[in-house]
């Protein structure tokens, strides 16, 4: 008797479709939890008081109150607040971008004597807890009178402070650039400071943005070093008068909410248009160890 042969009920194609249905299916949903915490936001922001008395029975704002994002805004002195963040911001990001670049090329690039023991020693900063340091800083910058000014968030940037993560993820981009680019630099007479700028960064623009975006979210959302060394009111950043608008006004969770979402939102949009440089960088870095 000829034995029958089964067809399979999908084909290969078919079989594929369906399992890339079902991933999209599954990433679709973890999105969708992912992103409720900021719907919950949303909604809370454009509720009236009254609704927020109903709780989860009136997910959805009837009609949306707008006009609660800019009354949180001149409830307190925002524009002071997001001036003195971008001010610290900037320069911290480009202190960082500095620091870090210079100090991964020597330590990816140079040759130096005890270079991998000082390497070694700069990636065990990385377990270093802030606390532990943070009563001599403050008694240093005391010292040296830079309480109450912009000075101890911003200066040791540009000296590689809080820097030793960034300067691992540099180097090992920079490790991964071919030596010859290098060496061949070298052969037509140029120097190291222009192998610097004129090979190694216009490379490395993926993990320069990676490494700006890391910091730049570190700063913005920085609550513990302002807090600290900010006493001033005229000097506070955004962090600090969130905090400042929850106490004074906690009960108000619509303006609360408004004023989170517009404190968060710059984040979201460098995220959003940088996110394609982000991973990039992430994956390069691991290129060579």
């Amino acid at each position: 008797m000829e034995q029958t042969i089964k067809k399979p009920r999908f084909t290969k194609r078919q079989r594929t479709r369906i399992k890339h249905g079902i991933l999209h299916i599954v990433l679709l949903l973890c999105s969708v939890g992912f992103m409720f915490p900021f719907l919950w936001m949303l909604f809370t922001a454009l509720k009236t008081p009254q609704e927020l008395l109903l709780g989860f029975e009136q997910f959805f704002p009837a009609d949306p109150q707008w006009g609660n994002f800019k009354e949180a805004v001149t409830m307190i002195p925002f524009l002071l607040y997001l001036k003195n963040s971008l001010i610290i911001v900037i320069l911290v990001v480009t202190g960082t971008l500095f620091s870090a670049t210079t100090t991964a090329y020597a330590f990816a690039k140079l040759r130096w004597k005890g270079k991998e023991k000082w390497f070694i020693i700069m990636l065990a900063t990385l377990m270093i807890p802030i606390q532990v340091i943070l009563i001599p800083t403050y008694v240093m910058y005391s010292y040296i009178g830079w309480l109450s000014t912009r000075l101890p968030l911003i200066v040791p940037a540009f000296f590689g402070g809080g820097a030793a993560f960034y300067i691992f993820l540099l180097r090992q981009f920079f490790m991964g650039v071919p030596k010859e680019l290098s060496e061949s630099a070298v052969i037509d007479g140029a120097s190291h400071i222009q192998i610097f700028f004129k090979i190694m960064l216009p490379l490395s623009k993926p993990a320069l943005m990676t490494v700006g975006l890391f910091t730049f979210m570190a700063t913005w959302n920085d609550y513990f070093g302002p807090l600290i060394f900010l006493s001033n009111p005229d000097h506070w950043t955004l962090a600090i008068g969130l905090r400042a608008f929850q106490t004074r006004f906690g009960g108000r969770y619509d303006l609360m909410m408004a004023a989170s979402i517009l404190v968060m939102l710059p984040t979201l949009v460098i995220f959003f248009f940088a996110q394609k440089s982000f991973i990039e960088g992430i994956t390069f870095t691991g290129i060579k160890g």
